[in-house]
């Protein structure tokens, strides 16, 4: 179903609301009018009720019969005998005793009373009343009902609908216009500066935040852009130098050998970079294919340790792996890159003779919470991180010491792809750190 405009919407409500409004105020004001009308007439028949009582009581009741007036009279005796009417013969008439204007008149002392024609097009009023002598005096009026009032009106309600149709339908139309407009001059680069309806500014304050984010995101690929390529640059330049000189000829066979060798190192540098740059690309697009399952934090934590002991034992590097089995659900090969960037670092800004201590806790979800909460900890003995860096240590291609880094092989992605991980899973990392004494990295799991 096609959702028509915000204008049309606006437009359609506002002139039926105004439309509703016009018949409810119609209504009410027939029914008060109407109610009114009826309430004066049971006034008037009372006022010609105590102006009648003296000519009953005074014994000249036939007298009634010469005034003139288009009610009907009917005086009534105790037992319910019909003695006089202005319009009819009383003797034809029944006896009124179980009437009920009579009853109530007896025990009251007056009553009020409506009846409507078999019809419904009239409806007849009785003041009834008792006299000081006892008699019961009824004076009755026919009226019209309301559905003949109505009807009667018909042209000008009618009439008064079409000038309020009209009068609504221009107000609906310059309503939709006025509330529309504001909208239409949000400026979408500066929507905070927008002059807006205070239920507007959420929106235009998410906007502002998506501005922002969006030239955040902006600024990190032309950086990124940048970093990629100044990173294959490098590597690109010795390969093809050593090409050259190796297609020039001349060189001797251990030469030759040397510069196989470089160049094999720097292709493998570049391979590196391309991966970690394609895992981090999955990871920001979310585009993992693979499932999530049930996994052992410390199982991956010891194939890692595995994979890393040549590493380890290079530099004299002790590691050492305690605490419980960490089971998480998650996707294993983007858990296997976060913990084994995590050591792997923790190893490469070590110190020779230095250590590694990884710790994995399991702590029990409290009762008003659905998920178990695990830890994971990697202590190294290693450089440390200066305070003034630790911000932008999670940053691709960000190097505390450019030079150092490229000698031990890193890409500068390690831990922008930790960073990555972690939020994939929707795990916080916390760093601490003390130059010269080692780094904390600690990632919490179902938070």
């Amino acid at each position: 179903m096609k959702i028509k405009s915000l204008t049309f919407r606006i437009f359609i409500s506002t002139f039926f609301v105004g439309t509703l409004v016009y018949f409810i105020c119609a209504f009410l004001f027939i029914s008060n009018m109407y109610g009114y009308f009826e309430n004066q007439i049971f006034n008037e028949l009372k006022a010609e009720s105590d102006f009648l009582e003296n000519y009953v009581t005074s014994g000249h009741a036939e007298a009634i019969g010469k005034i003139k007036t288009e009610n009907r009279i009917t005086l009534i005796h105790p037992d319910g005998t019909v003695f006089f009417d202005n319009t009819v013969d009383a003797l034809a008439l029944e006896n009124h005793g179980r009437r009920s204007e009579f009853i109530e008149a007896m025990s009251r002392g007056s009553a009020k009373k409506t009846r409507y024609s078999s019809t419904m097009t009239e409806k007849t009023l009785y003041f009834a009343a008792r006299l000081s002598n006892g008699d019961v005096m009824r004076i009755s009026c026919n009226q019209r009902s309301v559905l003949v009032l109505v009807l009667g009106m018909s042209q000008t309600l009618i009439l008064m609908l079409i000038i309020a149709m009209i009068i609504s339908g221009a107000s609906a139309s310059y309503l939709a216009k006025k509330i529309i407009t504001p909208l239409n001059e949000i400026d979408l680069e500066n929507p905070e500066k927008s002059d807006v309806y205070d239920e507007l500014k959420p929106f235009t304050k998410r906007i502002a935040e998506e501005n922002f984010e969006k030239q955040q995101r902006e600024e990190l690929r032309q950086q990124f852009t940048a970093n990629v390529s100044h990173e294959l640059k490098t590597p690109l330049t010795s390969i093809s130098g050593f090409a050259e000189i190796l297609k020039a000829g001349g060189t001797d066979a251990q030469t030759t050998k040397d510069f196989a060798s470089s160049i094999f190192e720097e292709s493998q540098r570049m391979i590196t970079l391309v991966n970690d740059i394609i895992k981090l690309s999955k990871l920001d697009e979310k585009s993992i294919s693979l499932e999530r399952e049930a996994l052992s934090l410390r199982e991956i934590c010891l194939e890692a340790m595995e994979v890393l002991s040549a590493s380890a034992l290079e530099k004299n590097v002790t590691m050492k792996i305690s605490g419980d089995s960490g089971l998480i659900n998650g996707v294993r090969p983007v858990i296997y890159e976060m913990a084994y960037n995590l050591i792997d670092n923790a190893i490469k800004y070590n110190k020779t003779g230095g250590s590694v201590e990884i710790n994995i806790q399991n702590f029990m979800a409290a009762k008003d919470s659905d998920k178990n909460r695990v830890i994971l900890t990697v202590r190294d003995s290693g450089i440390g991180i200066p305070e003034s860096e630790r911000e932008r240590i999670f940053e691709r291609f960000y190097r505390i010491d450019k030079s150092r880094s490229r000698s031990l092989g890193g890409t500068g992605l390690g831990l922008s792809i930790v960073k990555h991980a972690a939020k994939y899973h929707d795990a916080s990392i916390i760093l601490k750190s003390e130059e010269g004494k080692g780094s904390v990295f600690t990632v919490i799991f179902g938070m």
